[in-house]
């Protein structure tokens, strides 16, 4: 474990985790073996001790979590869902149900923060208000694979951020956030960036193309034709981002748990469905 060794070694060393979590330390440095064998090599030792430290500071600030910790009641879901399967609805009923923060447009304002960006508002960057957050952030990495200019973006100075930086950004990024327990994050590739962290499930919500056009059509205010070329395109866009940041093909089952589609079932019914693979998958 070289690159959490540090990490697990601070965990320890700490006299107030001592007085109140020594029964979590066993527990904790499981965890940051197991991140060690699997984040890619691009993410380094610096980033263990973050995530040691938003550890302690959980541990210490927040009573909630520590409670949830030393009860073992901790968990992560991720839902990954095709546009207009209504799928962002679902991941919201589900961190409901479970009274868990659901995590998505926060994503992309933390990996603007790493980058050293200006933080901007989601919407300034979706087309229309149903697009993944993801997929608008990504078509600016598509407009050059080797660097963005961000100044030319936001009227400030030059700075290149390349690809290899992007997604090194977005790995620890979604893994701070799983840190964090007791969150359903949606999208952003985190179904395959947290594929080995401990008590998560991985959710894709889908639905047959014609129905996601009449959806898709409904909440832009398009037509079906406009509704399925930009579909088709989106789709696409999807596919390579899994592709290009994690080597996966998005299609494929051995990514996710449950694939649940929503032209067969209703909000409710996949809510309540996610809630009980969770129960059977992370609780017991």
């Amino acid at each position: 474990m070289d690159r959490a060794e540090e990490a697990v070694e601070l965990l320890y060393e700490d006299e107030e985790l001592a007085l109140c979590c020594d029964k979590l330390l066993p527990k904790l440095e499981e965890l940051f073996v197991r991140l060690d064998k699997t984040l890619p090599d691009f993410v380094d030792s610096d980033y263990f001790v973050e995530l040691a430290q938003r550890i302690r500071l959980n541990l210490l600030s927040d009573e909630e979590y520590r409670e949830r910790m030393l009860e073992g009641k901790m968990g992560v879901v991720t839902v990954t869902y095709q546009l207009g399967s209504l799928g962002l609805e679902v991941a919201r009923a589900v961190a409901e149900k479970l009274g868990y923060r659901l995590v998505y447009s926060e994503i992309l304002q933390e990996v603007a923060k790493r980058l050293g960006v200006p933080e901007w508002k989601i919407e300034e960057f979706n087309e229309f208000k149903y697009v993944p957050s993801k997929l608008s952030f990504f078509d600016l990495f598509q407009l050059d694979k080797d660097f963005i200019d961000f100044g030319a973006i936001f009227g400030e100075k030059k700075k290149e951020v390349t690809f290899e930086d992007f997604r090194e950004a977005l790995t620890k990024t979604v893994t701070a956030f799983a840190v964090s327990n007791n969150v359903v994050i949606v999208g952003h590739g985190a179904a395959c960036i947290l594929q080995e962290y401990p008590n998560t499930l991985h959710l894709k919500v889908e639905a047959p193309f014609a129905d996601r056009v009449k959806v898709f059509a409904e909440k832009t205010g398009t037509t079906l034709d406009r509704a399925e070329a930009q579909l088709r395109k989106i789709d696409e866009k999807e596919r390579q981002f899994y592709r290009d940041v994690c080597g996966k093909d998005i299609e494929q089952i051995d990514l996710f748990h449950l694939k649940l589609n929503t032209s067969k079932l209703s909000v409710d019914n996949t809510t309540e469905l996610a809630v009980n693979a969770f129960k059977l998958v992370v609780e017991e």
